[in-house]
Order: C-alpha cells, then structure tokens, then sequence
C-alpha cells in the first residue's frame, strides 16, 4: 500500500503545475530538512555492506513563491551537493494545499518527503518514504556509483523553519 502511495505521489507531482501556490505564511523563508537512510546496498562488483547516508535540504521559499533547494548527501564514501533552481533538476518539491511534497526519483524507485506545517508556519515535521514496488532501489550514492539497496529506513528526521533567505550571505 506505501509503495502504491509513492507511486500516486511520484505521478502526481510530475503533473503537478505551479497551481499549487505557497502559502503566505512561508513566503520569504527558509525550511531546513535533514535525516539519515539506512540499509543495505549492493557495489556494482556484487559485494554488500551496510551503509548510512545523513541527507539534507534547505529551502528558500521566495517572496513569490517560487522554490530555491540546496542539498547535501554523505556517507562515509562520498559527499554530493547541489543547488536546484525553480523547475530545475530532477527532484521535484511543490506546494499541495498546506503541505511541502518533494519526490527525488532514482533509477528503480524514489523518495518521498512531505514536509507538514503548523498552522502559524513557526514549525515543520517531515516524514521520509524510500521504496519500490520490487523492493530493490537503485540510485547513486554520494561517491557517483550506483548501488542496489534493500531493507532502507529512515532515522531522525527533523524539520525547522527560519524567515529570510539563507542562501542570500
């Protein structure tokens, strides 16, 4: 059923248009998210070992709405980061009704990350769904390669919301 879920969600946010407004409360801030899969993964010579991967994405929420990311990966084989413009990049974060909605698809499955608000937009909760209806991910890790990973969980996810930009100094 959570697979079916993430499905629905991944083919609804590649439709989704910039209908779906920001909401005032959150113009002109900055939402931080940060947590930690872990797993197995597969090496492309067939060797498997645990690994931990800490993920974390700002969000600058713009005066009009528009959505600016930074993201940082890191396991203890790599680090990748990147910054994504609006409309830019493959994970997509939108706005439906009062809550935040990225979907980060991989080679064989995607991410979810739904970002839920309070209703003074003062504080955020965030709730992380890796899968595949397979059960096997694949996707790249920090360091480029890609891996096969199986039995992913999601630990200490956190959520915070600041005014202003953060990328601006």
């Amino acid at each position: 059923m959570r697979m079916i879920c993430l499905t629905a969600s991944f083919i609804f946010a590649l439709h989704a248009s910039s209908a779906f407004a920001a909401p005032a409360g959150l113009l002109n801030k900055t939402i931080t998210i940060s947590f930690a899969t872990t797993g197995m993964a597969k090496a492309p010579d067939g060797k498997s070992h645990g690994f931990t991967t800490k993920v974390s994405r700002i969000i600058y929420v713009s005066s009009a709405g528009r959505l600016f990311s930074r993201f940082r990966a890191t396991n203890r084989g790599g680090d990748r980061s990147g910054e994504i413009a609006p409309g830019q990049g493959k994970g997509n974060f939108s706005f439906q009704s009062d809550k935040l909605i990225g979907v980060i698809p991989y080679e064989v499955g995607a991410r979810q990350v739904t970002v839920t608000f309070d209703p003074g937009f003062s504080s955020c909760s965030v709730n992380v769904i890796e899968g595949h209806t397979g059960g096997i991910i694949r996707r790249k890790a920090p360091n480029g390669m890609m891996y096969e990973l199986s039995g992913v969980t999601t630990t200490s996810p956190s959520c915070s919301i600041q005014s202003g930009n953060a990328f601006a100094g």
